[in-house]
């Protein structure tokens, strides 16, 4: 497979990366920081990928259409044709609202909403081109319930929770499968100094590689055995996912005002 990572180089997608490269499959990375990546791709586990010429990167910023066009081109030149799509590149900024920056909140919509949507845009015709094209958007457990402190963040996830559902429906006469993974808090660069009552109360027990193994396994599977639309990854996010389809909106709410408020 020829698979296209976005904010690949750290956290969640460089996690993903190396399992793909490992197992012989081609890789494009692409991120915004392209220092950060050229120091990240000289991990061993890129050495023999690397020297099969089943590597490239390449700068990518995910809100801007024409860079989007660069990293296809760059992925059709190297690798012939694009499989999978992993839409990993995401911020977040925590905080009461009212006190964050707002064009940092604003930034954050355009990286994790915008960023996705172009992606989806932009790959429909190559990605169906593939006996196995898919989509796979990372959102995140917090848009099952808005989530105080990360409000934006949370609406963000809700975003991409609400595209995946629907090209998952619109572009299967493409043969084309849309799906998200949704984990709760992760231990990675991103989570790392921020501030956030859920994680005081619940902490954070996910690795970058928990969530990496599941996209792994999405991205390698065969379409016709991919039968959900979004998959939670780890306990917490299966159960609070699980509840919120039986339970009264009124409980939710009480549940995550005691997990997440202050």
């Amino acid at each position: 497979m020829n698979i296209l990572i976005t904010g690949a180089s750290r956290g969640i997608g460089l996690a993903t990366a190396k399992k793909l490269a490992a197992k012989g499959h081609s890789v494009g990375l692409f991120a915004t920081n392209t220092d950060t990546l050229e120091q990240a791709i000289k991990d061993k586990t890129f050495k023999k990928p690397n020297k099969k010429n089943r590597i490239i990167t390449g700068q990518l910023d995910v809100t801007n259409p024409d860079a989007w066009d660069y990293a296809i081109s760059q992925m059709i030149d190297n690798f012939g044709s694009i499989d999978p799509l992993i839409n990993n590149a995401g911020v977040l900024v925590s905080g009461a609202l009212p006190k964050t920056d707002l064009d940092e909140q604003l930034a954050l919509i355009d990286v994790n909403c915008k960023g996705v949507l172009i992606g989806c845009h932009k790959l429909a015709p190559y990605l169906a081109d593939s006996k196995n094209g898919k989509i796979i958007n990372v959102s995140s457990a917090s848009a099952i319930y808005g989530q105080p402190e990360v409000a934006t963040y949370s609406a963000s996830k809700f975003f991409v929770r609400g595209l995946t559902e629907g090209l998952n429906i619109e572009y299967q006469k493409l043969g084309i499968k849309v799906i998200d993974v949704m984990p709760l808090w992760v231990k990675s660069d991103m989570t790392k100094d921020i501030e956030v009552t859920s994680i005081d109360r619940l902490g954070v027990h996910l690795t970058v590689n928990d969530v990496a193994k599941t996209l792994y396994k999405l991205t390698t599977s065969p379409n016709r055995k991919i039968k959900g639309t979004h998959y939670a990854v780890g306990l917490p996010a299966r159960v609070f996912q699980t509840l919120s389809q039986v339970t009264p909106d009124s409980l939710i709410r009480w549940v995550n005002t005691k997990v997440g408020a202050k």
